[in-house]
């Protein structure tokens, strides 16, 4: 019978297809500068996501009832700096948002 291999090598295999598949998700999603973003915030809150992007000099497109997730747009090019410094949870691009949120999430 031979040994069973150490957890770090079980762990290998799994965690290398994880990275595989999560890179070019991550890729995907990341904001584009002047592209529509999708602004998600930690709570409703002092105005929620629409605050946060109007906080960020954003043109606000749509929302979500809500008011946790929020699409937004501008010309800067500091945008998404903009949208953390003021509060925001996560910023991605808007197209994969909304394909992936269009199930659950009515923008």
């Amino acid at each position: 019978m031979s040994p069973r291999p150490a957890l770090s090598a079980r762990l290998l295999l799994p965690l290398t297809v994880l990275t595989c598949l999560a890179v070019p998700i991550v890729a995907a999603a990341a904001p584009r500068a002047g592209q529509p973003v999708a602004v998600f915030a930690w709570s409703t809150h002092a105005g929620g996501a629409a605050a946060i992007a109007a906080r960020s000099d954003g043109e606000l497109r749509s929302a979500s009832r809500s008011n946790r997730i929020v699409i937004a747009s501008s010309n800067h090019p500091d945008f998404v700096t903009r949208l953390y410094g003021a509060g925001a949870l996560l910023v991605i691009d808007a197209t994969m948002a909304a394909a992936c949120l269009s199930l659950f999430v009515s923008l």
